[in-house]
């Protein structure tokens, strides 16, 4: 099975191709630059270091959130136009996942991205086995639902660990390349997934774990307006 893999859904952005469990080509940035303007050349790039056109792709591995709206949509919307032509299955993946996936720790590894306002996105995960669905919650209510040592991934890390530390918790971050999402981990994860997990291009969906900043923004005029009248 071959899979084209891609995450845009944090800062960093990265494709990988991989061939039955081996990765065939891969790149990644984190230079600041937009997703608008990376994700697609990223792709076509390991699609040709990896000496392989879109019609050999057995199946696309993407990233569907939680994350940056932004790069989360490009990301889809990239998915689902590639997938298009051939009805490649499609298969979504947790960001939150993606982080924690294959981290080995004697505790509770938490994937970790700010959500800003004082809030993360959130996943946990003991012994590689998911403990609760992908959220948005506090780092007081994350920290106190969770007992003994813990390990932070993922862009929040620095924010949970400092409130960990300030509690007097046993808890670490995991090495710097945690702190982002590899396509490769998305491969990974996609090339495990079962037939009945995959959609097709036109089910494909990003998964928000809270509405866009405009829409928040719409809706408290919105209320404003009916509290005055």
């Amino acid at each position: 099975m071959i899979i084209l893999a891609f995450d845009a859904s944090t800062l960093a952005c990265s494709a990988c191709v991989m061939q039955d469990g081996k990765i065939l080509a891969s790149r990644y940035l984190n230079t600041g630059l937009t997703h608008s303007q990376t994700l697609l050349p990223m792709i076509e790039g390991v699609l040709e270091d990896s000496g392989l056109s879109m019609d050999q792709i057995d199946r696309i591995g993407v990233t569907v959130g939680p994350g940056s709206f932004t790069g989360i949509k490009i990301a889809v919307a990239t998915a689902k136009g590639l997938s298009h032509k051939n009805k490649t299955p499609c298969a979504p993946v947790s960001s939150l996942h993606a982080l924690g996936e294959g981290i080995s720790f004697e505790g509770t590894v938490c994937s970790v991205e700010d959500a800003r306002r004082g809030m993360l996105y959130n996943a946990n995960f003991k012994n590689g086995i998911r403990q609760c669905e992908d959220r948005q919650i506090s780092v007081s209510d994350l920290l106190q639902e969770t007992d003994g040592p813990v390990l932070f991934c993922g862009d929040g890390s620095q924010i949970a660990i400092n409130e960990a530390q300030r509690l007097g918790r046993n808890a670490v971050c995991a090495s710097a390349d945690r702190a982002f999402i590899r396509a490769e981990i998305v491969a990974q994860i996609a090339w495990k997934m079962q037939e009945d997990a995959l959609f097709s291009p036109e089910e494909l969906e990003p998964r928000y774990l809270r509405l866009p900043q405009a829409e928040r923004e719409r809706n408290e005029r919105e209320n404003h307006l009916t509290e005055r009248t």
